[in-house]
């Protein structure tokens, strides 16, 4: 099954400078904020290296095109989408945070047109950084709630 994964924004152009560094963690954080605003989404794809490799993401190949292709129909089905830190951790190279992504869905994925139904998607992500780009990201979400939320399975009883 497709995973369903929030990624993060990318860091605007006017929010670094020549020759300092910002923290993993300051680079995460100011993505979800990019996640999460419609009008600065295109700042999302600044997260990643051009060579990206996804893991957890069916039918994402890796690079920074085949990323764009699904963040994009991702968008397309929740354009609401909102993606907020639960916990967000640094260690040496490697951002670790455990997300919950929230919004309406209002357009086709999973095979399902749109239902306007709402959702709650948590999940896990680790992303390896090289500076201050990601180089590599491991992603699991909870594929099966998302689905029954949508109505693709029947829930609990």
């Amino acid at each position: 099954m497709l995973a369903i994964l929030a990624g993060f924004g990318g860091i605007p152009a006017s929010h670094t400078v020549e020759g300092a560094t910002l923290q993993k963690k300051k680079i995460v954080q100011q993505a979800l904020a990019s996640f999460s605003d419609p009008a600065k989404r295109e700042h999302y794809f600044e997260l990643y290296a051009p060579g990206i490799v996804l893991h957890g993401y069916d039918g994402v190949d890796p690079g920074i095109e085949s990323v764009k292709l699904y963040y994009t129909a991702f968008w397309a089905a929740f354009p609401d989408a909102r993606v907020t830190a639960e916990d967000i951790l640094e260690a040496q190279d490697k951002v670790i945070v455990r997300f919950l992504i929230t919004g309406t869905h209002r357009g086709p994925i999973l095979g399902l047109n749109a239902t306007g139904k709402s959702i709650r998607l948590a999940g896990m992500t680790i992303l390896r950084f090289e500076g201050q780009k990601c180089l590599e990201r491991w992603s699991v979400t909870d594929s099966l709630a998302l689905a029954v939320q949508l109505g693709a399975f029947p829930g609990p009883k």
